[in-house]
């Protein structure tokens, strides 16, 4: 779980260790820079999960192709050096606290993008250390790396010295180098272990927009794929996601139509089919039958924000963020899938975008008793990103809802573009 984060100059982000919860809300008006948040948040992971046809042999110079090179750096900025950096501090499945920096330099052309700073060590460290304990730490001289011998504080600490290319990270190069470098390979084996838990707790996350999910494609018939164990970014896939964990699980299908119900009572069965050697989703109810065809566009969101919820895709995500779900969305399901986020144990953490003051009203119970994280994105405020402490709205929220204070545009909290 990310406990704090770092970013400067990352489009309009500028952040300095802002504080995470496992839940966390972000509101505030288009264009603040809530989904650029998401996306730096997100930047190493989805170097880490690149499946395209590489530029440059990198994965990532193609991520920033794929971000649009000349708007990656924020416009504003003043800094010559035109570098952005960003710092996860992360908490990871074993309890392992970390410590993750990587900077990269920027410019108008492919090869201005190069990485000048990427290291991992102990989250926590003595401020009277001469030379901190890491993991490694790569690219502050270019072409260069140091790997630590030592896993552990207070353990002898052999650094050895090696060559890495600076066009990607050293997440997505590790088993290269110990494959080219035979000092490396012998010296860097319990590191292994660390970069793996960093590699696998990174390519579990999963950045979905409301907007983006292409309906159209969702509701028609699917030839069938047997490996259909990640939900597309456009949802075009779900009928299947849905059949490969049917597979896997044969309870899947009755959880799921359990929290359907939740939201559509009279529904008696959701279920994926094989019908003319294509697969279909159907749910059935009044002893009728309906494809996906028949449902209205928000019926379709709330199915595929169900999947997310509740079936524990890839064994469960390290970070899900969801941009805007409550897009088409009723009122009234709002409140019942802002209450499944909270309680779900599909994910480690979870971030939420929205412009929905129903769906905010869900979140207010968590956010007095500290379990919800509430960030206010406003560009017009000289820290764009502002966290709400209850301690410091106790009295003015008293019995209201989170959602109140945004309907009335109350200051502390906004809601409104002006």
């Amino acid at each position: 779980m990310i406990k704090n984060f770092s970013c400067k100059d990352f489009r309009n982000v500028n952040v300095d260790g802002l504080e995470f919860s496992r839940i966390n809300v972000l509101i505030g008006p288009n264009n603040s820079g809530k989904t650029n948040f998401i996306r730096a948040l997100s930047f190493c992971a989805d170097m880490v999960n690149n499946s395209e046809k590489l530029i440059g042999n990198s994965s990532f110079q193609t991520l920033v192709c794929r971000y649009g090179m000349e708007d990656i750096y924020n416009k504003f900025a003043t800094d010559s050096r035109q570098e952005i950096t960003m710092q996860w501090k992360i908490n990871l499945d074993n309890k392992k606290k970390v410590n993750y920096k990587f900077s990269f330099h920027t410019g108008s052309q492919l090869q201005d993008f190069f990485i000048t700073m990427e290291k991992l060590d102990d989250r926590y460290k003595p401020h009277y250390e001469k030379r901190p304990f890491n993991y490694f730490t790569c690219h502050e001289k270019p072409g260069e790396g140091y790997i630590s011998g030592a896993v552990n504080r207070g353990e002898g600490n052999n650094r050895t010295k090696f060559k890495v290319p600076h066009n990607d990270t050293v997440l997505k190069q590790f088993d290269q180098i110990r494959l080219e470098n035979k000092v490396i390979y012998e010296r860097s084996s319990r590191q292994v272990g660390m970069v793996q838990m960093l590699q696998d707790y990174f390519s579990k996350y999963y950045f979905y927009s409301s907007s983006q999910f292409d309906l159209k494609k969702i509701r028609e018939p699917q030839g069938m794929q047997y490996n259909g164990s990640t939900l597309e970014k456009d949802g075009s896939n779900f009928v299947n996601v849905f059949n490969y964990y049917k597979n896997k699980d044969i309870y899947m299908p009755i959880t799921f139509l359990e929290k359907i119900k939740e939201l559509m009572s009279t529904v008696d069965s959701a279920d994926a089919v094989a019908e003319f050697g294509k697969l279909v989703f159907k749910i059935g109810y009044e002893g009728r039958q309906f494809h996906l065809s028949d449902l209205s566009d928000g019926t379709i969101k709330a199915l595929l924000l169900t999947l997310l919820i509740h079936v524990p895709v890839n064994d469960g995500f390290s970070m899900l963020a969801i941009d805007e779900p409550e897009m088409n969305i009723h009122p009234a399901w709002q409140q019942i899938i802002g209450r499944w986020i909270q309680y779900s144990e599909n994910f480690k953490q979870c971030f939420i975008s929205t412009h929905s003051p129903d769906f905010l009203d869900t979140f207010t119970e968590g956010f007095k008793r500290g379990e919800v994280g509430v960030f206010v994105f406003d560009p017009r405020e000289e820290a764009a990103v502002r966290q709400l402490k209850y301690a410091e709205m106790e009295e003015e929220l008293q019995d209201w809802e989170l959602g109140d204070l945004y309907r009335v545009n109350d200051p502390s909290i906004g809601g409104w573009p002006w």
